[in-house]
């Protein structure tokens, strides 16, 4: 396992509890390492997986996992799984609809009257004619609809396939992407980072979006185009965003999203999974391995999620 952050550190002091008798490898020796077999870590830098020659598992310390998959040089004979925590949605909800309602309720304008000493009454929206959009209406998406249908916004799905599951009104591939998003007075991104993502939300899709949208954006950086983004806020086609995730993490200084104030940023904080359901499956999912067993959350390298 490679220490790569503390987020992962975390994992690796876990793992040592639970599992006295792994041997766990913090560095590679140069050249071939051929004693590991399973990787459990957040990115895959190119160049890693070729030497080593004897992996067959590589384990995301996240919910997604395009941190390996970016990896080049990752065989597709290698398996590879992703963490999920039951608490993750709750987590996510409690995120997402902090920041939907900062904006419909109009916080940091409240907050510029009360800095000036002006005592203004707003109009009090309502809910029920407000519709929030949510892309990605998976395990986590369906958690955060429930808490935004519990505060009475309407709300809509949209997903890359149809499924008899979903609670909400779904609309379905690329067919139906601009309906949905003519739909959506706010716009949640929760898919995950693939191929057929990338960049998915540029500034034709998001034009699609009504006057006066925002945009809540946890799912990866590169789904959206951030300079594309910025230029439909700047012009007041958009009311603004929140940003959790960027396609350059940390997020640069020199950025412009940093001084924009139609613009929240945030450093990747929205959901994280907790440490001992995801070292539990690790570590289940290394017992299954060496069984020849279905492993728990096993991505499709195809689809890539």
């Amino acid at each position: 396992m490679l220490l790569t952050s503390e987020f992962v550190t975390a994992r690796f002091h876990a793992l040592k509890e639970k599992a006295p008798n792994l041997d766990i490898v913090t560095e590679l020796a140069p050249g071939p390492n051929e004693e590991i077999d399973v990787v459990f870590a957040f990115k895959l830098p190119d160049g890693l997986a070729s030497r080593l020659p004897n992996l067959k598992m590589a384990s995301s310390v996240g919910a997604g996992a395009d941190g390996l998959l970016q990896a080049k040089d990752l065989p597709r004979s290698v398996r590879v799984t992703r963490a999920a925590d039951p608490g993750l949605g709750f987590s996510m909800a409690q995120f997402v609809t902090a920041h939907i309602l900062q904006h419909f309720r109009s916080l940091p304008l409240m907050a510029a009257q009360q800095r000036a000493g002006q005592w203004k009454r707003l109009l009090l929206p309502e809910a029920d004619k407000v519709t929030v959009g949510i892309m990605g209406i998976g395990a986590i998406g369906s958690v955060v609809a429930t808490a935004l249908e519990a505060l009475g916004f309407r709300v809509v799905g949209w997903a890359r396939s149809e499924s008899a599951e979903r609670k909400v009104r779904t609309f379905t591939g690329n067919q139906e992407l601009e309906e949905f998003l003519r739909a959506s007075n706010f716009l949640v991104c929760l898919l995950p980072f693939t191929d057929e993502t990338r960049n998915l939300l540029d500034k034709e899709k998001l034009a699609f979006l009504p006057k006066d949208a925002y945009l809540v954006n946890v799912a990866r950086g590169g789904i959206v185009a951030e300079d594309e983004l910025v230029a439909l806020i700047n012009s007041g086609h958009l009311a603004g965003a929140t940003l959790d995730v960027f396609a350059t993490e940390p997020l640069p200084a020199e950025s412009p999203l940093w001084q924009n104030e139609k613009i929240v940023v945030t450093p990747h904080v929205a959901a994280q999974p907790s440490v001992e359901p995801v070292v539990e499956q690790f570590l289940e999912n290394l017992r299954r391995l060496e069984a020849g067993e279905t492993l728990i959350n096993e991505v499709d390298r195809q689809l890539g999620y």
